[in-house]
């Protein structure tokens, strides 16, 4: 029972890591990657990309072709030009989640870069989010077309 009384302090030692961060009060900050919002939205912005250069190269033309309201998706027809900005907003922020460490750490150039790189992402995306909105709007507004 003697060794229940005995009160032992606790000594934690690990090795230094690349994730510890000093702090300006001298202290190192320990701690684990926590994936902020700005970051899972930047993965988010990735997969949509993506998503688009397959769906622009598979049925872009036809949305051209087709009818004024399926062209809003490839910005009043010009799939290659959507496809092209897409493809080139998914290759930057694939290049810069590989440098920033998966969005966690940044400098002012890759921070510009980012930027950069989420415009292109946005004009890319616009005709699409609107060719939704858009067909979300008409569903509601008239409800169901066919019975």
């Amino acid at each position: 029972m003697s060794s229940l009384n005995r009160r032992r302090s606790l000594a934690l030692a690990r090795p230094s890591s690349a994730l510890d961060i000093p702090r300006p009060d001298g202290l190192t900050q320990v701690g684990t990657r926590i994936a902020s919002k700005p970051a899972v939205a930047l993965w988010f912005v990735m997969a949509a990309d993506l998503a688009t250069v397959v769906w622009m190269h598979t049925v872009g033309s036809w949305l051209d072709e087709t009818s004024k309201f399926t062209a809003t998706a490839t910005l009043g027809g010009h799939h290659i030009v959507v496809l092209v900005l897409a493809a080139i907003g998914f290759a930057m922020l694939a290049t810069l989640a590989v440098l920033t460490d998966g969005f966690a750490r940044s400098t002012p150039r890759l921070a510009l870069a980012r930027n950069v790189a989420c415009i292109v992402s946005v004009l890319a995306l616009t005709g699409v989010v609107a060719l939704v909105l858009a067909g979300l709007l008409s569903r509601i507004l008239f409800g169901r077309l066919r019975p």
